[in-house]
């Protein structure tokens, strides 16, 4: 027997070789009945018995091709369709990043201002006057005001820190103010409700001086101050150096009054220098310039 060759096995050839195996016997009675392969010498009996035979056989043959059909459509399908089913890949889920948190709030401390930070610092704005200046609220360290019972007349804040400075001086009195002083922690007086007087100083180039220590930290002072008749100049000046701030109004000649604000810092031992004072004036006998009171915060 000669070598045969290596045979090759899939599951739709081994259905095919079945198939084969089925349908080789009936094609061979299909050859003796059509007369392919006649069995023995031809006779009208012998026609009539192939006829009968030829009717079987392609019976036969029918049920043979229609149980190989169901046995092909039945079998098992391609090695593909055998395959276990991948499952789909699932979308890798993106590492969560954490909140972005927020930075932390400014912490301000109690006697400074991160809108103000650094080392000495001076500034003045003007603002205007209320009719009513309550003196205990504006004045949480300190407060001084002028007036009410003479020239020589000054109310403190009873428990205040001392820090406004008072170098004292001539002064006359006036109760011309337009703003309603008020305070509940004074001394001499313990409380008033509103009172409009302050001191004056008559002619050109006299002057109010005033200071506050300062203490390395944010302050906030406020001056009550007015000219009658006059134009006027205010100096602010840090004892330990530095630029100056000043704000001058123009000469006339009714009665005028201003609130100016004022920001600081200044080195412990350190003061603000404040002076206001007339540089014209309109000619009458009182025309100068006014303090009426000053605070620190």
């Amino acid at each position: 027997m000669g070598d045969l060759a290596p045979a090759r096995h899939t599951a739709r050839e081994g259905v095919t070789e079945r198939l084969a195996e089925l349908v080789a016997p009936a094609a061979a009675r299909v050859r003796v009945a059509v007369g392919v392969a006649p069995e023995g010498p031809v006779t009208r009996v012998g026609v009539g018995r192939a006829r009968r035979r030829r009717r079987r056989v392609l019976l036969v043959a029918a049920g043979v091709v229609a149980l190989a059909l169901v046995l092909v459509y039945a079998g098992p399908g391609p090695e593909s369709d055998r395959r276990p089913a991948v499952p789909a890949a699932v979308p890798p889920v993106a590492a969560s990043r954490p909140a972005p948190t927020a930075p932390p709030a400014t912490v301000v401390p109690a006697t400074g201002n991160p809108a103000f930070p650094g080392g000495p610092l001076l500034s003045v704005e003007p603002e205007p006057i209320p009719a009513r200046v309550d003196l205990t609220a504006l004045g949480a360290r300190d407060w001084i005001h002028w007036g009410g019972n003479g020239g020589g007349s000054v109310q403190r804040k009873q428990a205040g820190t001392g820090e406004i400075g008072d170098p004292g001086g001539e002064r006359l009195e006036h109760a011309a103010s337009v703003a309603a002083f008020a305070w509940t922690d004074g001394t001499p007086v313990a409380r008033q409700e509103g009172l409009r007087y302050g001191v004056f100083q008559r002619g050109a180039g006299k002057s109010f001086a005033v200071t506050v220590a300062g203490s390395g930290d944010l302050r906030t002072v406020r001056l009550f101050v007015g000219t009658f008749g006059a134009g006027a100049r205010l100096d602010l000046r840090l004892s330990g150096g530095g630029d100056p701030a000043v704000r001058e109004v123009a000469l006339a000649a009714d009665d005028r009054f201003f609130q100016y604000v004022v920001h600081f810092r200044a080195p412990r031992g350190t003061r603000l220098l404040i002076t206001w004072r007339a540089l014209t004036v309109a000619g009458g006998d009182n025309d100068g310039v006014t303090m009426e009171a000053v605070t620190a915060s």
